[in-house]
């Protein structure tokens, strides 16, 4: 049944998105999203206006869904389901419009009473408020692309209160972000890996997305962790916990290919055993939400046994492994800007038996070719290549554009630099391989460069059988980068003496800004680092401090920040006069105002250390590279700032006060704002991005002279100068009148 009485222009707007849905069909053309947006353009409420077939699954989350939503389908289908899918219509509202226009007879009524559609978490706050499901199965929240959608909260936030208290949530226990969602819906059911072998006794990778109580901000104490956050963990002050599961994994047996569910509502709690085909813990969460949505859809525990049995399982497209000259050739697919699905993928691959060879073909191969985009590469600095320090790793090639960005981190990460090679495509990536004493090549690539992955890979193979001599990496004769990610051509005292304090490193990690404290310990090997947690007065309150230091954070841990730091607000100020050097990055710097907008739409009060007030304006999204002058005003040189503004907010300032940097392309407080930051003493508070330090190398060396009172040597300083000269000739570049570029 429709949301809306049909009108005229409904009848119109069907009628033109089945003749574009014939054509493309005729034309052998896919288009999946084509007939969504001709209806839509045509009758703007078309969506409400719609009819929706009797049964509705949406399948959401950050990871996993493609995967998941497709198994469910498969599931579904092979036990007698006559399933409307959007597989060719796409995930976004005009692919989920274009699938029921595809299923929708003249009258606009659905010939297929079920759906199974995969939901964008974005684009739910555009399809919910007019479909509403039946169930919705939500697979987990992580942080993703932080240029399109900023951290887990926000997408917590637009989920959650578009949910029908009529739809069944379908949620992982394990995830205390996403385990929480839209508690007007009662009817709720939870999944639950039991602990298991690998588990870790706390969160994994270099950043977490839950490392503090979501209500409360304490700190969260875990029993174990399966994946990344994922796993069981209660809060030392208000005691939240897990939600009891009411279907669990209890065993894994890798050698059978099993595992075993615990159906804990039923009477008895009753086990059944199901078919793994290739197993993962990510493979198995993504086979365990199918299992219980397709459970919960009446399907029942033998049919399902069966089908998995049968067949249907786990797919191979983002991970496919071949053999040739007795070497292992294997692709593994991760989302592109995408921290997580990232390090999940090395960490997939430094598991593998033998040694091995990795090329990273992680940029957007086909994006990096427009001359009005250029990525964003904080979420570098948010994934954990820490991993490839394995010894079993021999080297490592990293593919085409924003190379050498990366090349700078993987050393930040402690890679050897000997064995770290930057070359531009595909075919290079593989004749530049040694392929003597390795066991397997492992192709990491972002999922839009599939053809890239497979030439790599075709490359290789055509190597392999030529015939040609395996030569092996020689062995190191020196690195740059010792094991912990210090440069060896840095003097290990750099910094002596210097007190830096990073502050509530456990929220001040979004956007990459993390990477600005990274760097500082890489240039400052000597200093004393202390990162204090929230909960516990910082050490500026009592002792010298050299430096202080604090990132963006999301905005549930920015209240929580400026209620916790209120009380020092005066001394942070009295430091600030006195010329001690600070950096407060993206919204850690709004909490230094009067005010700033929160997301139940009031206003908070900030320290009141700068004259700055905050609107923010979620879910709207200002998006802008930047290029700016910095005059740090002690007679030295000028300054090129260089990074991406990506935020919900815009600022008000005192004119009169000091800024960061005058704009010379994209904006500073506010959109047309003419200045970026603001500045009072030794603080500096600028929303620019990257992160700013290890993106700008002359602003690093001036900032560590500040904290240090004499010139210092910059860590990686000629990778990072060469990281520094491509964007700089990026951004810069002459563009039509009109055109920016943007992340």
């Amino acid at each position: 049944m429709g949301n809306a009485k049909k009108n005229p222009r409904f009848y119109l707007a069907l009628a033109a998105g089945k003749v574009a849905a014939t054509a493309l069909t005729a034309l052998r053309r896919n288009g999946g999203q084509l007939p969504g947006y001709i209806a839509e353009h045509v009758d703007p409420d078309f969506l409400a206006h719609m009819d929706k077939p009797e049964h509705i699954v949406f399948v959401t989350g950050t990871n996993g869904k493609t995967t998941t939503s497709n198994l469910l389908d498969d599931l579904l289908v092979d036990n007698g389901f006559d399933l409307l899918t959007n597989r060719a219509g796409g995930n976004v509202a005009n692919g989920i419009e274009s699938s029921l226009i595809k299923n929708a007879r003249l009258s606009g009524s659905q010939r297929k009473s079920v759906a199974c559609m995969e939901l964008d978490e974005l684009s739910s706050r555009l399809v919910l408020p007019h479909v509403t499901p039946e169930i919705l199965l939500v697979c987990n929240l992580y942080r993703d692309s932080f240029m399109r959608n900023a951290n887990p909260d926000y997408i917590f936030d637009v989920i959650s209160k578009n949910v029908s208290p009529e739809t069944e949530l379908i949620l992982n226990a394990d995830d205390l972000i996403s385990c929480r969602l839209a508690p007007q819906a009662a009817k709720r059911t939870y999944f639950s890996v039991g602990r298991l072998p690998d588990d870790t006794s706390k969160p994994q990778g270099i950043v977490s997305d839950l490392t503090a109580c979501p209500q409360c901000g304490s700190a969260l104490e875990y029993d174990y962790c399966h994946l990344r956050h994922l796993g069981r963990a209660h809060c030392t002050k208000c005691g939240f916990a897990n939600p009891e599961p009411d279907f669990e994994v209890t065993r894994v047996d890798r050698d059978a290919k099993t595992f075993t569910v615990r159906e804990n509502r039923e009477p008895g709690a009753p086990e059944h055993d199901y078919h793994i085909e290739t197993y993962s813990i990510t493979n198995l969460y993504n086979l365990l939400a199918a299992v219980v949505t397709a459970r919960r859809l009446g399907v029942s525990a033998d049919d399902i046994a069966r089908s998995l049995a049968g067949g249907i399982n786990i797919t191979t497209l983002r991970y496919s492994a071949e053999e040739a000259g007795g070497m292992r050739l294997v692709n593994v697919a991760a989302k592109g800007e995408n921290s997580t699905a990232t390090s999940t993928a090395i960490q997939t691959i430094c598991r593998e038996p033998g040694n091995k060879a990795v090329v990273f073909i992680m940029s957007d191969y086909y994006l990096a070719t427009s001359p009005y985009s250029s990525e964003y590469t904080g979420w570098y600095y948010q994934t954990d290549f820490e991993y490839l320090n394995d010894p079993q790793v021999k080297q490592v090639v990293v593919v085409g554009a924003r190379g050498e960005d990366l090349m700078l981190r993987l050393l930040l990460a402690g890679v050897d630099a000997s064995r770290v090679s930057l070359v531009p495509d595909a075919e290079a990536a593989a004749k530049t391989l040694a392929l003597g004493g390795i066991d397997g090549v492992f192709v990491a690539y972002d999922i839009f460069n599939g053809d890239q992955a497979t030439a790599c890979r075709d490359g290789v193979r055509a190597r392999l059988e030529s015939g040609e001599e395996r030569l092996a990496m020689p062995e190191a004769a020196g690195s740059a980068a010792a094991s912990n990610g210090v440069p060896t051509d840095v003097p290990a005292d750099q910094g002596a003496g210097a007190v830096v304090e990073v502050l509530y490193p456990e929220f001040g990690n979004q956007a990459g800004d993390n990477g600005n404290a990274l760097y500082l310990r890489a240039c400052l090997p000597g200093a004393t680092f202390v990162e204090t947690p929230y909960g516990t007065e910082p050490a500026f309150v009592t002792r010298d401090v050299s430096a202080i230091v604090m990132g963006g954070m999301t905005e549930a841990h920015q209240e929580l920040a400026a209620s916790a730091l209120k009380p020092y607000a005066e001394r942070l100020a009295e430091l600030a006069d006195a010329g001690v050097p600070m950096l407060f990055t993206h919204s850690a710097a709004e909490i230094l105002g009067t005010s700033f907008g929160t997301r139940d739409g009031g206003r908070q009060d900030g320290l009141g250390v700068l004259e700055l007030s905050t609107r923010l304006d979620m879910p709207k999204r200002y998006l802008c590279s930047f290029v700016g002058t910095f005059d740090p005003a002690d007679g030295t040189d000028l300054m090129t700032i260089l990074g991406f503004k990506i935020q919900f907010t815009q600022m008000r300032g005192n004119a009169g006060t000091n800024p960061f940097a005058k704009v010379e392309r994209g904006w500073g407080l506010a959109e047309g704002s003419t200045f970026e930051g603001i500045r009072r003493g030794g603080l500096i508070a600028t929303w620019v991005i990257g992160p700013i330090l290890a993106s700008n190398p002359d602003f690093a060396a001036w900032f560590c002279r500040q904290i240090t009172g004499a010139d210092v040597r910059l860590a990686f300083e000629k990778e990072a100068r060469v990281a520094y000269d491509v964007r700089h000739a990026e951004l810069t570049k002459p563009l039509p009148k009109g055109k920016t570029i943007n992340p």
